[in-house]
């Protein structure tokens, strides 16, 4: 039995199929029909709020500081996290790389459709022009789909590490070349949005609005079975296969990690091993758990949504899917949120970004000058940090501070007063090298006759 919303939709289709950029009376939202009407579209069907009956002003402000503050933390987090990967030697790293790669689609997810998309959902109009709005939406499936590829990559190179340790690894060419074959996958998998994404125009009550949709070629906005059959393909393709092998993959890496007992007694470099490989598994379950958790109602509304059309009615629907958006959309947000709580090298070059950024703003002078935290070797970031222990940083000091105690109870020649005078500098630099040669050699003479 046929739906009779369907068939009004479907008359008008067929009416105007002609000039679908002035479409009187369709509705226009960004996936056909998704959070309610623009305008009514028969006169059996009841008349949906729209404008400012629906949403008012303060409801509007609401959720425009919601979805700020999720965008600004998505961005300056994930533009972290692409600074602190390419800007240090020693962070790059294959994971890193598919990490770097992560922020970049949530990045690009984040400024180019999440900002424009919500604008165009609170004021139920599109006035970005139809050349963004084909952007908008290829950008947003091809994002979601890179996203998505870029974590299944990240878990099978974790699991050839841990499950089959003796095969080799994956380079960093390899991953390289890997981040390429993703996107090309991802943009062909959103290539239908280049081809169908279009903007209507529509008038109701003297009010000009228009939308950015995807016209299929069957020419139904609603009940499109190509509509459909594309979001199931993308659910498959970007949901149900990635995570059910992700979680797979993982179940069986938490087996050999903290199920396997190994035969003997480990040294405790195997120890350490373990517990860092534990540590990074721990992150990237969590990872996959909140990807799986954020898209989980966005998906499932589409789907529900298809089979009962009578919800786009309901006043409280276009609530209902911005929280839906902003849940799914949030999973950008908490990605680098959890970077800087599991992974204790991440947070600390997230606290030397936020503090150089906070002597740039307050004090107009920023050094940025981090090379003490890249070039010194791992083994001395501790819980000290990278500067080394306490009392080796305690030591150089005093060394610094104090040049007499060096070995010798001689005093190093003075400054010169007249730094104009270029025979008395370098006079007194040749008097100063000559100390501190003669100062070495006294204490070396002095430690071999306590060794003796």
């Amino acid at each position: 039995m046929n739906n009779p919303v369907q068939e009004s939709f479907n008359a008008r289709m067929s009416a105007t199929a002609e000039s679908p950029e002035e479409v009187e009376g369709v509705n226009g939202t960004f996936q056909g029909f998704d959070y309610g009407l623009l305008v009514p579209i028969s006169s059996n069907v009841p008349e949906p709020d729209t404008g400012e009956n629906l949403m008012p002003i303060w409801v509007k402000v609401l959720w425009t500081i919601i979805f700020l503050g999720m965008i600004l933390v998505a961005t300056g987090g994930n533009c972290i996290v692409i600074w602190i990967v390419t800007a240090h030697r020693r962070m790059r790293t294959v994971t890193n790389y598919f990490l770097v790669n992560l922020s970049m689609a949530d990045l690009l997810l984040t400024t180019f459709n999440c900002i424009f998309n919500f604008s165009y959902m609170i004021q139920r109009d599109w006035p970005f022009g139809s050349l963004y709005c084909i952007i908008s939406n290829f950008i947003a499936n091809a994002t979601v789909a890179a996203s998505v590829f870029t974590l299944t990559g990240i878990s099978c190179d974790r699991y050839l590490a841990i499950v089959h340790p003796l095969q080799p690894r994956m380079s960093k060419k390899s991953s390289l070349i890997a981040i390429t074959v993703i996107w090309l996958a991802s943009m062909a998998v959103a290539f239908p949005c280049l081809l169908y994404s279009t903007t209507i125009t529509n008038k109701y009550k003297g009010k000009e609005r228009t939308g950015c949709i995807l016209i299929w070629p069957d020419g139904k906005v609603v009940g499109s079975h190509f509509d459909f059959a594309y979001q199931m393909i993308f659910i498959i393709i970007t949901y149900v296969i990635p995570v059910t092998l992700m979680s797979f993959s993982y179940t069986i890496m938490g087996k050999e990690l903290w199920g396997s007992r190994s035969i003997g007694e480990m040294t405790q470099r195997q120890i350490d091993s373990i517990r860092s490989k534990r540590k990074v598994v721990k992150m990237f379950i969590l990872i996959v758990f909140i990807f799986a958790i954020c898209w989980l109602p966005y998906h499932g509304y589409f789907l529900y949504v298809y089979y009962d059309t009578d919800i786009i009615f309901s006043k409280y629907t276009q609530h209902v899917y911005l929280a839906f958006y902003w849940f799914a959309m949030s999973n950008a947000m908490v990605n680098p949120l959890i970077y800087y709580w599991m992974n204790a090298r991440f947070r600390q070059y997230f606290k030397t970004a936020i503090c150089g950024w906070k002597k740039c703003i307050f004090h107009k002078k920023c050094k940025g000058d981090d090379s003490s935290i890249t070039e010194r070797p791992s083994h001395s970031f501790g819980k000290s940090g990278y500067g080394g222990s306490r009392k080796s940083r305690r030591g150089n000091r005093n060394q610094d501070d104090s040049p007499m105690k060096v070995g010798t109870n001689e005093t190093p020649p003075p400054t010169p007063k007249n730094q104009n005078d270029e025979d008395k500098a370098n006079s007194s630099k040749n008097n100063r090298r000559s100390w501190i040669r003669s100062s070495f050699q006294n204490e070396s003479k002095k430690t071999i006759t306590v060794n003796l």
